[in-house]
């Protein structure tokens, strides 16, 4: 909550449990090595793996690991605990609890941010059908060196490199199914034509 005025705002956070200590994680690697729960990794849009102990991203600051509650075999059956067993400074703590912080702020950026379009909804183009459909941000990270693939241009399917590849654009813009955006996003035109371009340097 976020209470106050300009110049003095007072705001209240709750701070979920990570299960890793921060002031001791030294981001290793070790726990994430010997835990033996590999679930999608989201960051990659599905297209690679993760384990249960993870860090979201390679440029995560803080560069710290954390346990997903919700995959986590210890968190769910009560058995494991492989992570704490190989973690050299002892910093896995399951124990944990969530935190409620309130700090004191000048002024706050709201920041909504957005959310990719799931083109599952309304599967008029199959992409709930093939592995080598992907949306803009799946194929963002197939591209990425950090990504699932080494930043190798391939299908997701085969692993083969594709021999021709189409850009479908406006699909949940301009869209006329009912509950879906009608408007133009403004942004397809112009990351349609530099994926193209990144496309072609990479094959």
């Amino acid at each position: 909550s976020i209470s106050g005025e300009e110049g003095n705002f007072e705001v209240k956070l709750t701070q979920h449990p990570r299960y890793v200590d921060v002031e001791k994680c030294i981001a290793c690697g070790a726990c994430s090595e010997k835990c033996p729960k590999k679930v999608s990794n989201a960051y990659d849009g599905g297209l690679s793996k993760r384990k249960a102990v993870y860090v979201q991203y390679a440029q995560a600051v803080p560069l710290k690991y954390c346990i997903d509650p919700a995959q986590c075999i210890y968190l769910i059956r009560g058995k494991c605990k492989g992570c704490e067993k190989f973690c050299p400074t002892n910093a896995i703590n399951f124990e944990d609890e969530t935190k409620n912080i309130t700090l004191n702020a000048g002024a706050i950026v709201l920041a909504s941010g957005s959310g990719a379009y799931n083109p599952s909804i309304y599967d008029t183009f199959g992409y709930s059908h093939s592995t080598n459909i992907v949306t803009s941000l799946e194929f963002e990270r197939i591209l990425s060196a950090s990504g699932p693939y080494g930043g190798h241009l391939i299908r997701p399917a085969d692993k083969a490199e594709p021999e021709k590849i189409a850009w479908l654009q406006c699909v949940g813009s301009r869209d006329a199914h009912h509950g879906a955006r009608g408007y133009c996003s403004g942004v397809c035109c112009t990351y349609a034509i530099k994926e193209a371009i990144l496309a072609k340097e990479h094959s």
